[in-house]
């Protein structure tokens, strides 16, 4: 029988099989359900702000946002899933090159842990293009749920480091200098990214 997708479990049986001896679901989902998480407290954020006639100036952003962050909540429980199953072929594809010849061997090896960078990559840059939105949610959203504004970017923050972790855990194994190098200059915008919005966090926003 087909699993369900991890959007139509619930919590507690997304945790147990989290919990588990099986390899997937790992690291991966767990930053996409951080992903989803932020995108979705942060929802919540603009909807307060939205609806508070103090904020009126910021309802229309505010607004803009919350379709902004809803779509992007979606996107990260498809890529758990994606991610998921990617980890799965990839053992798969270890398994099934053991008796192939080196060099298609190293090539087949490389392809699937390109294919295993994806869903993390995505995650990685998804959040990374989001982070101007949570900062200004930060600055102008309801202050009665700046807790919750702060906590929606640290959860974004730890997505992108979760995502980073398991690209570079992959890169590992990849000979390949041109991708190597460019991916290796896409993690470094999204540390830029995340150290934008970390400053944000240290010196603009207080409770």
């Amino acid at each position: 029988m087909e699993k369900k997708a991890f959007r139509q479990r619930t919590i507690d049986e997304f945790l147990d099989d989290l919990g588990s001896r099986t390899p997937a679901p790992g690291g991966g989902a767990a930053a996409g359900l951080l992903g989803a998480q932020a995108c979705a407290l942060a929802e919540m954020v603009c909807h307060l702000t939205a609806s508070n006639k103090a904020y009126a100036e910021f309802h229309d952003k505010a607004n803009e946002y919350a379709g902004l962050f809803n779509m992007a909540r979606s996107i990260f429980l498809d890529l758990m899933d994606e991610d998921a199953q990617n980890f799965l072929e990839l053992m798969d594809t270890l398994r099934a090159i053991r008796s192939l010849p080196l060099e298609e061997r190293q090539l087949k090896q490389v392809e699937a842990f390109k294919k295993a960078i994806e869903a993390p990559q995505q995650m990685a840059q998804t959040m990374s293009d989001l982070l101007p939105s949570f900062t200004n949610l930060l600055l102008k959203g309801n202050k009665n749920a700046l807790s919750d504004s702060i906590m929606a970017a640290q959860s974004a923050i730890a997505c992108i480091h979760a995502s980073i972790i398991n690209v570079k855990i992959n890169l590992k194994y990849i000979d390949d200098e041109f991708y190597e190098h460019e991916m290796k200059d896409t993690i470094t915008t999204w540390e830029n990214a995340v150290s934008a919005i970390d400053a944000v966090l240290t010196y603009q926003v207080d409770l």
